[in-house]
């Protein structure tokens, strides 16, 4: 789950009075919306859906509870109404916004009003902000756009920006996975490379496989049971760039790290890539290093496990991470290629 959701599903499990005002949820099988103190019976997450207004959740064709009245005006401190005024202003605004103006316009210094923010809305302001604009950025993807054209159209002032900080995980949802991809559209292009073919799938929203061996039938195999319900076709020249930055990274170039992937793994599966896809090139980390960073000190072998599971080869460069001894441990795609990759990233 994306931090923002998790947050807020935490505050509408908890009846958290404080998240008034900074978004509503809505029921799916009721068809009603709340604010996040209501003392309604509690949903089930599945069957939840986060808007930042009442007029957004009533556009979807959802109704007001009438028990907490989500829609009426409410009374709130002065800390509170910044607050919200930045939630609404990043929601709607460019990555360009300069928060140091805003926090000076609402009459505050922008350490103070991050520090009311985080404490409020539980996660920072930069962290809201790219959050608002991955998220523009999966709907404008859904159009007939190019992904340039899309990540400009959301918000993102370059398309660099975009791919280090644009809608990187979780596209597509745990329940399509585990449906073979239903309902899903696959392209894939192969490419060959000094460790053999490398094959690379991805939907509208992203990179969905990268899978490495040296027989191009064994792996279109693989991707086939991986999605078996998806409609799966080769397409080069959509994926052409995609193949450009793969053959990149395999010579020790940097890039890969930051394509747009459409995942689906648990939550800790998604912290431990992300830390993965942090690591500098032509460093690495141990296991438990990694366990370190996410906060899960005793969580080795779990870490290690969600290497294993890894669904992007050199995306998620799960070659550098190495054992506490500095030995090279395991690799999905063999230990001749983990050695190869970490050796052309440590050249000058």
């Amino acid at each position: 789950m994306k931090e923002l959701s998790k947050v807020r599903w935490q505050a509408v499990v908890s009846r958290d009075e404080k998240s008034v005002g900074f978004f509503v949820y809505a029921v799916r099988t009721t068809g009603i919306y709340c604010r996040p103190g209501c003392r309604s019976r509690s949903p089930l997450l599945a069957n939840v859906e986060f808007f930042n207004t009442s007029d957004e959740a009533e556009l979807a064709g959802f109704r007001p509870c009438r028990r907490c009245h989500p829609a009426d005006p409410m009374r709130l401190d002065q800390a509170a109404l910044s607050v919200i005024a930045v939630c609404r202003r990043l929601e709607a605004g460019p990555a360009t916004e300069d928060l140091a103006a805003l926090a000076r316009e609402l009459g505050w210094s922008l350490r103070h009003l991050n520090r009311l923010f985080q404490a409020m809305v539980g996660v920072s302001i930069r962290s809201y902000s790219r959050a608002q604009l991955a998220e523009r950025a999966r709907t404008t993807l859904r159009s007939d756009l190019s992904i340039t054209e899309a990540a400009f159209e959301a918000g993102y002032g370059s398309s660099r920006a975009f791919y280090a900080h644009g809608a990187t995980r979780l596209g597509m949802t745990p329940e399509q996975y585990r449906l073979g991809g239903a309902g899903a559209s696959i392209h894939y292009t192969t490419l060959e490379s000094p460790i053999g073919i490398v094959l690379a799938a991805s939907t509208a929203r992203g990179v969905c496989a990268i899978k490495i061996d040296h027989d191009e039938a064994s792996l279109i195999a693989q991707l086939v049971t991986e999605f078996p319900m998806a409609d799966i076709e080769r397409d080069d020249d959509e994926l052409y760039d995609i193949a450009l930055v793969l053959a990149g990274a395999v010579r020790g170039e940097d890039g890969a790290t930051k394509l747009p992937l459409d995942l689906a793994g648990t939550a800790f599966q998604v912290r431990v890539w992300e830390a993965l896809r942090a690591i500098p090139i032509g460093e690495t980390r141990s296991y438990s290093q990694i366990a370190e960073q996410i906060g899960e000190p005793t969580a080795v072998r779990a870490i290690a496990n969600a290497c294993g599971a890894n669904p992007t080869a050199l995306a998620i460069p799960c070659h550098r991470i190495v054992r506490k001894d500095g030995s090279l441990g395991g690799y999905r795609w063999g230990i001749e290629r983990k050695t190869y990759l970490i050796a052309q990233e440590k050249v000058d």
